[in-house]
């Protein structure tokens, strides 16, 4: 069974390039508090890892603010610099990758809560120091395996960022809907595209944007319809329509009634929805 398993594996990967990671360099260092490292680059990637301390690091044009458990991403030729505020225990490790997909997203970013960078680091260390047979292979395998974890780490980072994004623009339409608002003022206020906001906004509230403003709007009419004294002009008006004939039309397409009859209908079926005085 292992063997058919094997030989499976073998056949969906033949011809492809599987991603290889060959390590540069690797050490673990204090550096002391109220010192810094200017901005320099190297000519390969560079994984800091940060066991202990508070600071900060530039990254290209980016400060974040690093603390335990977290590490920073750089890029061959990427500027970075690094500011310490408290004494900061660190794991650096420069690195080579080739094949598909050989690049990596930048920046500084959470370990998992099981801290598996960490522990492959720390592996990584005692393989060094310990230099057994075949280390430096073992060294590059262990290092594969923490560029593997990164990018599933990056992923989670990159989904609950286009949560927040995407919640951002629905709240946006919750409280402006009876403004004048566009999907393509949307996308620009989150930092996505036309289109790929719209598949995402769908996706994940299973309206379109302009779906859900259309409904955000006929909600309102409709409360009004049967809570106020409110003209149909002024309902259109006070919804955010361009026109009492576009509120109608669109009323209509999506209550099955214009205005005036859902009105109608709601005051004779039940007293207690009239509209107030």
């Amino acid at each position: 069974m292992a063997e058919c398993l094997y030989d499976m594996a073998m056949i969906a990967m033949k011809g492809e390039e599987r991603m290889h990671a060959q390590m540069d360099f690797l050490f673990q260092t204090v550096r002391p508090a109220n010192s810094y490292m200017p901005m320099h680059a190297h000519t390969c990637c560079e994984l800091v890892y940060y066991n202990l301390g508070a600071g900060s690091t530039c990254i290209e044009d980016g400060s974040h603010a690093y603390g335990p458990g977290t590490y920073a991403i750089m890029a061959a030729g990427t500027l970075h610099d690094e500011r310490r505020l408290e004494d900061t225990d660190v794991v650096c490790v420069g690195f080579r990758l080739t094949g598909i997909d050989a690049r990596l997203q930048e920046g500084l970013f959470e370990d998992a809560s099981d801290k598996p960078i960490q522990q492959l680091l720390r592996t990584m260390l005692a393989e060094m120091q310990e230099q057994r047979p075949y280390y430096a292979d073992k060294l590059n395998y262990l290092l594969s395996m923490i560029v593997i974890e990164h990018r599933r780490n990056a992923d989670v980072n990159a989904f609950k960022e286009s949560a927040d994004h995407l919640h951002y623009a629905r709240a946006f339409i919750d409280e402006n809907f009876n403004q004048k608002i566009t999907v393509e003022e949307l996308a620009e206020m989150v930092g996505y595209s036309y289109h790929h906001f719209r598949h995402l906004f769908k996706t994940k509230f299973g309206r379109s944007p302009i779906a859900y403003l259309l409904n955000k709007r006929i909600q309102r009419a409709s409360h009004l319809l049967l809570h106020s004294t409110l003209s149909v002009t002024a309902i259109a008006e006070e919804c955010g329509f361009s026109n009492d004939a576009q509120f109608s039309t669109l009323f209509k397409r999506e209550t099955g009634e214009p205005p005036r009859l859902f009105r109608q209908g709601a005051v004779s079926r039940t007293p207690a929805d009239r509209p107030s005085p």
